[in-house]
């Protein structure tokens, strides 16, 4: 997550030597409108047009110790043909963008021996992806090791880049393009680069450019940043774990990962208090077999999520609107880059929302079946595919009135697992007796029989039972079980008993007793 705070101090002062400093990073502007002007993937002469195309991309290509564009140029002259298919390939769309950038690499090291005297191709993730920027100047960024670290350590934000890790390419991306909001809904900096602009410049109308030259500014910055924190090796997690923490049986566990596994989307429903998002999360580690919070993204479904907010969709932006990706586009696009490892969307109150406004024409490519299949998205038209490396996992609360029946559709796609209060459970048994107090024995004894009587009332069943993690407290929490009494668990009989006041009091009364025993 951004400092947003950090950032707004760099923004101001970035802001403020903007027109000073436009004379030496303008060229970055005119770079890309001179080479989207010239380039021809089709051109009769390849080198020629690659030469003409890229003459104004300056120290970005070429510097003292850095010569992509020499080599591309030295490759075209003996491999003309071989070279435009390199591009060719690496401006396909339809293909991951990590894939691309693997393939063009390995073409460039395999062709090394066609220059006998070069010591290396200087094809790397710098300079493959200022290629992509130059070709979709609205879509990437250029990405330099160095910078983007310098910029994770200065806004503070949870990126961590690992030397040679060609992940980072797609983790730097997004980190850029969470900047990059803010600078989009800065108008004065939007003013700033207009006024700038002259007709030898693209018009970066996504701002995309702007962010790259912003990160830029932020590593010459004369301030020394924080120490990059080392990065985290996630812990291991086994089913033991799980069990110690989710009051389920170890064949409630066995049953919910075989289901992920074979369906690979999973809706845990239940009354309130059963613990659903926390079991999610945990059903993720479980199955992972670690505790990986970066390959987990959590969201909440409401009646006004939309298309929009989950797969893509144009945004206001402070200057009218700009397309711009959603949640699950992200999270796919990060696990596509990721396929050894498993990645875990978890929907909280999935039943709130608009199932088919929402997914749109994901709804197809969430079953097994057609994973990694793609389609053609609505705005962009571009091929989407959901990654078969992708599991999703809702929760349903089951004691909402309001709600109407869960989408058949989606239904169909998921299977559906019941959680129940846990009391009788072996870890919260476990948990119950390591408090060791009466009041809290006497409490779980009455919500025992409280659960009973709701599911004895027709007008209610067991999808309205009172959940454990209402007594999931620490031992130094239980001088407030009266407030969880009083405060939590009887407003929610006032609304289950709403027409029968006489059942609200005795149990108001049975449990206000319990928590007062010695």
């Amino acid at each position: 997550m951004i400092n947003a705070a950090e950032l707004a101090k760099l923004l101001n002062a970035y802001k403020s030597q903007f027109a000073a400093n436009w004379p030496n990073e303008c060229f970055k502007w005119e770079a890309v409108k001179h080479f989207q002007t010239h380039w021809d993937i089709d051109a009769p002469d390849f080198v020629a047009m690659f030469e003409k195309a890229t003459e104004k991309s300056g120290t970005l290509l070429t510097n003292r110790m850095f010569f992509p564009r020499g080599m591309i140029l030295g490759f075209a002259r003996i491999e003309a043909e071989a070279t435009r298919t390199w591009f060719r390939d690496l401006f396909d769309e339809s293909r991951p963008v990590l894939e691309r950038v693997r393939t063009f690499m390995q073409r460039a090291d395999e062709a090394m021996n066609l220059i006998p005297d070069a010591k290396q191709s200087y094809q790397t993730t710098n300079s493959i992806s200022t290629y992509l920027w130059l070709r979709y100047p609205e879509r990437y960024y250029i990405y330099k090791f160095s910078e983007f670290n310098a910029v994770a350590a200065r806004i503070a934000t949870d990126n961590i880049f690992k030397r040679g890790d060609i992940l980072n390419v797609s983790y730097g991306f997004q980190m850029y393009d969470e900047i990059r909001q803010y600078l989009l809904a800065d108008t004065e900096l939007q003013q700033l680069l207009n006024t700038q602009l002259t007709p030898d410049c693209y018009p970066d109308q996504t701002m995309h450019t702007l962010t790259i030259d912003f990160g830029y500014y932020i590593t010459k910055e004369d301030v020394t940043p924080p120490p990059v924190p080392k990065p985290k090796t996630p812990s291991s997690y086994t089913h033991d774990d799980f069990l110690n923490e989710v009051y389920l049986s170890r064949a409630q566990l066995t049953t919910c990962l075989a289901l992920l596994k074979r369906k690979q989307n999973l809706i845990l429903q239940g009354a309130p208090g059963v613990g659903k998002t926390f079991a999610a999360e945990r059903l993720a580690y479980a199955m992972m077999g670690e505790k990986d919070a970066n390959r987990i993204h959590k969201i909440q479904f409401h009646q006004n999520y939309s298309y929009e907010d989950f797969v893509q969709g144009y945004r206001p932006d402070g200057n009218g609107f700009s397309l711009k990706n959603g949640n699950f586009y992200d999270f796919c696009k990060r696990a596509e880059a990721d396929p050894e490892q498993s990645y875990f969307f978890i929907i909280d109150e999935i039943n709130r929302g608009n199932i088919s406004k929402i997914f749109g024409e994901l709804l197809m490519l969430i079953e097994n079946d057609y994973r990694g299949e793609p389609t053609t998205l609505a705005y962009t038209k571009e091929p989407f595919s959901v990654p078969k490396n992708v599991y999703v996992i809702g929760m349903m609360n089951t004691a909402d009135r309001s709600l109407a029946l869960i989408d058949y559709a989606l239904r169909r796609r998921f299977s559906f697992v019941e959680l129940t209060p846990g009391f009788l459970s072996d870890g919260f048994r476990h948990f119950q007796n390591s408090l060791a107090n009466p009041a809290f024995d006497a409490l779980v004894t009455q919500l025992i029989a409280l659960n009973e009587a709701i599911r004895a009332d027709i007008t209610l069943g067991s999808g309205f039972c009172i959940g454990h993690s209402y007594l999931c407290i620490k031992p130094e929490e239980l001088g407030q079980l009266s407030h969880i009494v009083d405060y939590d668990i009887i407003p929610m009989l006032q609304e289950y008993w709403f027409d029968d006041q006489a059942a609200v009091e005795e149990w108001s009364s049975k449990l206000r007793k319990a928590v007062y025993v010695q």
